[in-house]
């Protein structure tokens, strides 16, 4: 037990580690998966853990918190928080839907990039995360509110939940999504699977996690 008020729960690349993030806490919880017990925390940041994600290596985490127009950096393995990155260039402000300014951080499956969301300014920002802390260089402008971020297994898409897919490479909407009678299709629960002969051989997910090997 957490009592956190939990929320989004990850499972490391590898399955042996569990991530636990609550509406209450601002300690981001490992459990371990043989035995269902807390055994490390990271924190804490400076307000309670909304999205967040992993890199491959499960060395870092990358935390959305509340008030906060960017996102926070912890290091799994010292379980300290490194840095505290802000938008520049775009003001916080009212958001429609989650009550924080930015809901929703992935990473790139190649680990190069940090995919932020920014609800009131309708935009995705995009930080190089090769360096460190990781530095903004580019926004995307999307058709609404952003409240959710991830990517295709292979990096050549972004699938904001606003229903655009975006180019990794060039940083342009290729496609907005509608459905059958042209009414915007939206979701923040995105999971490329992969069928072989009837068969689930492979998925993605849908919080953004590295996959640089």
């Amino acid at each position: 037990m957490t009592n956190s008020g939990a929320l989004n729960t990850i499972y490391g690349p590898d399955g042996r580690a569990v991530y636990l993030a609550g509406l209450r806490s601002p300690l981001l919880s490992i459990a371990d998966p043989r035995t269902h017990k807390v055994v490390k925390e990271v924190g804490p940041f400076s307000n309670v853990i909304r999205p967040f994600t992993i890199n491959r290596a499960q060395t870092l985490c990358f935390v959305n918190v509340n008030d906060l127009l960017g996102f926070e950096v912890g290091d799994i393995k010292t379980g300290k928080m490194l840095h505290r990155v802000e938008v520049t260039g775009f003001e916080k402000g009212p958001v429609k839907r989650h009550g924080c300014p930015s809901h929703g951080v992935g990473l790139t499956p190649d680990e190069k990039e940090l995919w932020l969301s920014d609800g009131h300014n309708e935009r995705v920002h995009i930080f190089d995360s090769t360096v460190m802390p990781p530095k903004q260089v580019a926004s995307i402008k999307l058709r609404d509110q952003p409240g959710w971020v991830t990517f295709s297994m292979d990096g050549r898409y972004g699938y904001p939940s606003t229903g655009e897919v975006i180019d990794t490479r060039t940083r342009q909407i290729v496609v907005s999504l509608t459905d059958e009678q042209q009414r915007v299709v939206q979701s923040e629960k995105v999971v490329e699977v992969v069928m072989d002969n009837g068969r689930v051989v492979e998925t993605g997910d849908q919080f953004g996690i590295g996959r640089k090997k």
